[in-house]
């Protein structure tokens, strides 16, 4: 069985300062998730729900790759999206002239 984290390997983990984590260690577990201690005095977390937080929902971690082959297009005035829309969606016109009645 594996040792629990305690307070100075979670303060290193997400570079602040063992002070910082004392004083708003409440905020960060309803803003940024941050697990629970498995004890208060002195503070231990566990290792795998931890190092799941780590892994998810640290706020310092970078934002996850798109998986896009292609960049996103560049951003248009709204009349330029609106003629692009009409364009894309226009129905084409009837050809009335050819039509037969069948009867």
């Amino acid at each position: 069985m594996t040792r629990p984290y305690n307070a100075r390997e979670i303060c290193e983990a997400i570079g602040i300062t063992l002070d910082t984590l004392y004083r708003t260690r409440e905020t960060r577990h309803t803003r940024d998730a941050l697990p629970r201690p498995i004890t208060e005095h002195p503070l231990r977390w566990e290792r795998t729900g931890f190092d799941a937080w780590l892994t998810r929902y640290h706020p310092a971690r970078p934002p996850t790759p798109a998986n896009d082959p292609v960049r996103p297009p560049d951003a248009v005035t709204i009349a330029e999206h609106q003629a692009l829309f009409h364009a894309a969606y226009a129905t084409p016109p009837l050809d009335t002239g050819r039509q037969r009645n069948r009867g």
